[in-house]
């Protein structure tokens, strides 16, 4: 419950009193409504470039131009690489690696072409396979007659 709404439960309640209480209320809010306000506070001025931030950029540059000029150029042995190279893998392991690598891959590939190639043998089917076994193997003249004693005739 606000401060306002207590005192008027508080008084009695005379139409004037109401009246003139809301009018000042009212009032009150219109006359600050249109108020300018001014700051009051004082504060400090801007830097310019004596800031941090711009003290901070020029170190930096200094720094980076510093660090290119007496930097090493990459064909020097400086102690960190030489120190890296002691952890790092060998050229000829990784050149045998990828040799391999590639060896496995091509007999894969190999191998999916096979099967992706393959196809059943052609068989033929004869509809009367005891035809084969008709006629006399003797007194016939040579080249006339094929050899079937090596042929199985499979029925379905």
């Amino acid at each position: 419950m606000s401060v306002a709404r207590a005192t008027l439960l508080v008084r009695p309640k005379a139409a004037a009193n109401t009246t003139s209480f809301l009018q000042r209320r009212f009032g009150s809010h219109d006359s600050h409504a249109h108020e300018e306000q001014h700051d009051d506070a004082h504060y400090a001025p801007e830097g310019g470039f004596t800031t941090p931030f711009w003290r901070n950029t020029l170190l930096a540059s200094i720094a980076a131009v510093a660090f290119y000029k007496f930097a090493p150029t990459p064909h020097e042995e400086v102690y960190l690489t030489r120190w890296m190279a002691q952890f790092s893998t060998p050229r000829e392991v990784w050149a045998r690696l990828n040799e391999k690598h590639l060896l496995l891959s091509q007999q894969v590939s190999d191998n999916m072409l096979l099967q992706v190639d393959a196809k059943r043998p052609v068989t033929h089917r004869y509809r009367y396979p005891a035809s084969l076994d008709k006629g006399s193997p003797h007194l016939l003249p040579v080249g006339t007659a094929v050899d079937t004693s090596s042929v199985a005739a499979q029925t379905v």
